[in-house]
């Protein structure tokens, strides 16, 4: 059976519509000044590209309410229902449109968390949306080679000189399975047609979703640095203050030393940009924080029933676990073909089993006799454990553990990496801490005890703001300590 003639043409006239407006979509200008030339269009980026394709699929100019005289509502939400067209982004913008609106004005922590899920979840959605459309990409462009192969497919149709050579039966049939081979085609060529306008039809509106999503993205990023902008002005505590940098970071912002002199921190600009750079650190080590713990609970996943078996346990029930364990890993280390990882051996004979009793009191009463040996000290027992656990490696150099190599590996990496940003950290912060005890030294060389002091309030205020208090305490405390006698001292 064939397809209706108006089917037929509809589908025709949409995937040569969709055809032309693929074609057209590297020409378009978004101003709409016209088609660019080819090198205008290899030099332009591909995150530029991409923008003027999803707007000519939607239909997206930047708009501005002033430039519209006939829109009766100018606010900054009807804006912005005005740049959406997907249903979903629509439905989220309106259900927020009172939070939005309250969160302006109001300066609640909770507002505050209510905006980060917002951002979370808006921002996997995009994520989410982006993935769907590189994979509508793959299919659409499949389902344009398919299209392709069945236009270019054609019935090879015999000429007049060999349809003479046949009689009049023989033409016919020639005729009635040249039409067949047509009709076989042509079925083909209609279902590519309509396979490609339902994939492209697809795609148009993932990008719009895609598009929309990432509107509202960077209307809720902008609400929520405008909000930290604002809490720069009035925040006074070192803490507080790296916090909304590193806010800002994450966001996306630009300038950020410009912000931070915009909102008056009483910084001087070498200070702002050690702060910045220490927020920087900051963010680099939480990142590595967390993809030290995925390690570690990768780590601990085969073994995730015996650490809770622990945990219910006892003391006592824990200690003798410990010392089975070490009886183990000794039994492994001295090459014992009978001994087990991680469990007691199986014993066979009752003597056998006296003699590791034996040893394994023996083992018990060494480590109590660390333990005495340690001293009664609030510590004395780690040392005690620390320096039983020493002897015991030594004795086993090959200690067994249950960790993959390769997830060792990685975490130990990762490890030495955060190590070596804290030291680079805490090195920034000790040189700042350094310059401005010099200033404050060479305030007192020249203006005597009253500039000395005025200095320290003034070097106490930075420190307080570049780390925190506790650091500026322990700053000033090591400048009076340092300073000759009858300096310094208020």
């Amino acid at each position: 059976m064939m397809q209706s003639p108006t089917m037929k043409g509809s589908l025709n006239s949409e995937a040569v519509a969709i055809g032309n407006r693929s074609s057209s979509l590297g020409g378009l200008n978004v101003g709409g000044s016209g088609k660019l030339t080819s090198g205008q269009r290899r030099s332009q980026s591909a995150s530029h590209m991409d923008v003027q394709e999803v707007r000519a699929l939607a239909k997206d100019e930047p708009y501005s309410a002033d430039q519209d005289p006939s829109n009766s509502n100018r606010s900054e939400h009807g804006t912005l229902m005005m740049r959406l067209k997907s249903r979903e982004a629509r439905a989220k913008a309106e259900s927020n449109r009172d939070f939005l609106a309250q969160y302006r004005t109001s300066n609640d922590v909770k507002a505050d968390d209510r905006l980060d899920k917002l951002l979370r979840s808006t921002a996997s959605r995009a994520d989410e949306l982006r993935l769907r459309s590189e994979e509508l990409q793959v299919e659409a462009a499949d389902a344009e080679r398919k299209l392709e192969r069945a236009n270019a497919q054609s019935v090879n149709r015999a000429n007049e000189v060999e349809l003479q050579a046949m009689n009049a039966f023989e033409r016919s049939q020639r005729r009635i399975q040249e039409d067949k081979r047509e009709e076989e085609l042509q079925k083909l060529r209609d279902e590519a047609q309509a396979n490609y306008v339902r994939v492209h039809r697809r795609l148009q509106n993932e990008l719009i979703e895609l598009r929309d999503y990432k509107v509202l993205l960077v209307q809720f990023r902008r609400l929520r640095l405008e909000k930290l902008q604002e809490t720069l002005g009035r925040v006074r505590d070192g803490r507080r203050l790296r916090a909304c940098v590193r806010e800002m970071v994450r966001h996306g912002a630009q300038r950020i030393l410009g912000r931070l002199e915009q909102a008056s921190v009483p910084l001087e600009t070498w200070m702002r940009e050690v702060l910045v750079n220490s927020c920087h650190l900051e963010l680099r080590i939480e990142d590595a924080d967390g993809k030290l713990l995925r390690l570690r609970r990768q780590a601990l996943g085969p073994v995730k029933g015996e650490i809770q078996e622990m945990v219910g346990s006892s003391k006592q029930e824990r200690f003798e676990a410990l010392c089975a364990r070490t009886w183990d890993n000794r039994r492994v280390g001295s090459g014992d073909p009978n001994s087990t990882v991680g469990h007691r051996p199986t014993v066979a004979h009752e003597g056998d089993d006296d003699a590791a009793g034996d040893e394994q009191r023996h083992m018990m009463n060494s480590t109590t006799g660390s333990f005495s040996a340690a001293g009664n000290g609030p510590n004395a027992g780690f040392r005690g454990i620390t320096s039983a656990m020493t002897s015991t490696q030594k004795s086993a150099p090959s200690f067994a553990t249950r960790v993959p190599e390769n997830i060792a590996a990685e975490m130990q990496t990762v490890e030495a990496d955060i190590a070596a940003v804290k030291r680079l950290l805490t090195d920034m912060r000790a040189n700042a801490a350094a310059v401005i005890c010099h200033q404050i030294r060479e305030a007192e060389k020249t203006g005597g005890r009253g500039a000395a002091k005025e200095a320290m309030d003034d070097g106490w205020r930075k420190l307080k703001l570049l780390v925190n208090e506790d650091f500026a305490k322990s700053t000033m405390k090591e400048l009076q300590k340092s300073a000759p006698q009858g300096k310094f001292v208020f």
